[in-house]
């Protein structure tokens, strides 16, 4: 469920934890920055928790989170603010990104026995990792993963009571345990993957965390709704989104998160409505329901449709969301997704003359996501209705 905030905040929240600066224990003002910032980044203030970086980076020469923060802001603007769709920002992620491991290489290089260091470079290295596999680049997901790893193994291994060192670890032994084969056969080569463990892990850094409790319900409400996994809980899903909901009642991630797990949990009917709701605050133009959600709104009410079987009501929501594309260098990809859920449902309809034509209009659209494999299957075979409901986020 790749829409999920559940890296971007993670990876930060894991550096709050750090916060050694040049001596034993942590000082008033980089903590209380540092808390500001997260605060900031969870509540999709962007802005506000730049400035925040931006001031740790000014009074606390030389410490690697200020810059960490910093590639977490732009990472966030990517995923949320832009939908992934914005090829300038994803260049500014990347460029923040190498500036804060070469701050936290030299940092380590000063302090080599500093878990939380170790912790906050394996996040930032983590980031990269994330960035790679959402694009479906497995095996650079793979290297920057596999480092990430090592320093939160270091980690654990100076402080095993840092009970926030082990998402990391966990994440990895789940997905190198269930991802494609190419990265389970590298994985083994250092570290086998062991999915029960991760979720395991998981459980710990969810239950004893400090920082990363709310972090690791989130990974592990991923986890528990990936489609036709083995190891999907919907139903446990559902059921700490809804706390996620009651203690972030006004963020729009998190409703969609809940919106999902109602899905992957078989409440179509439910989709639909909540979809309605999220759609009505974009337009009442609620703080952070932005315009650029409109086409995921649109997915996620289509989706319910199609769910239901209701084929000419699924036809007019996606199409709705497709109509959002303005054919520029920036396309939504829940807009372009939509014109293969057109393809789907013409597929069903029998259509194939038209679900070929929305297929192929998906594929000019330049594919930043990995689209490809996933379209191409439907234009060798059609989309029949054993492959309703499947999942509801673009792959």
């Amino acid at each position: 469920m790749k829409h999920l905030f559940t890296l971007l905040i993670a990876l930060f929240i894991a550096s709050v934890n750090a916060l050694p600066c040049f001596a034993e224990g942590v000082p008033q003002e980089l903590d209380s920055l540092t808390m500001s910032a997260l605060h900031n980044v969870q509540n999709l203030n962007m802005d506000k928790a730049e400035k925040d970086c931006d001031e740790i980076i000014a009074r606390f020469e030389g410490h690697p989170f200020g810059y960490f923060g910093r590639a977490v802001v732009a990472w966030a603007r990517l995923e949320y603010a832009h939908e992934q769709s914005d090829p300038e920002m994803e260049k500014e992620f990347a460029r923040r990104t190498d500036e804060a491991i070469t701050k936290g290489e030299a940092y380590l290089k000063k302090y080599p026995r500093d878990a939380n260091g170790h912790l906050a470079m394996g996040g930032m290295l983590g980031m990269r990792s994330r960035l790679a596999l959402m694009k479906h680049s497995y095996l650079s997901a793979y290297v920057s993963g596999k480092k990430a790893i090592s320093h939160m193994n270091k980690a654990i291994e100076i402080d095993p009571q840092l009970y926030d060192a082990y998402i990391g670890p966990g994440m990895y032994e789940y997905y190198a345990g269930t991802l494609p084969a190419v990265v389970r056969v590298l994985a083994r080569l250092f570290m086998h993957g062991d999915p029960e463990k991760g979720i395991s892990m998981l459980k710990l850094a969810m239950e004893k965390g400090h920082y990363m409790a709310t972090v690791s319900k989130l990974v592990l409400i991923e986890i528990y709704t990936q489609d036709g996994s083995k190891y999907a809980n919907p139903k446990q899903a559902l059921e700490w989104a809804k706390q996620l909901r009651v203690q972030f009642p006004d963020q729009p991630l998190i409703q969609f998160v809940q919106i999902v797990c109602m899905h992957q949990s078989g409440d179509y009917a439910g989709v639909g409505v909540e979809a309605e709701d999220y759609l009505k605050r974009i337009h009442e133009e609620r703080p952070y329901y932005l315009p650029i959600y409109i086409p995921r709104a649109y997915l996620a009410w289509g989706t319910s449709y199609l769910s239901l079987h209701k084929l000419p009501e699924a036809l007019d929501k996606f199409s709705a969301a497709a109509r959002t594309l303005d054919g520029g260098e920036k396309p939504n990809r829940w807009a372009v997704w939509a014109l293969v859920r057109i393809g789907n449902v013409y597929d069903l309809m029998g259509n194939r003359e038209l679900a070929m034509l929305n297929y192929k209009k998906a594929l000019k659209v330049k594919d930043q996501w990995g689209f490809k494999d996933f379209i191409n299957k439907y234009i060798s075979k059609p989309y029949t209705m054993q492959e309703v409901p499947g999942q509801l986020p673009p792959p």
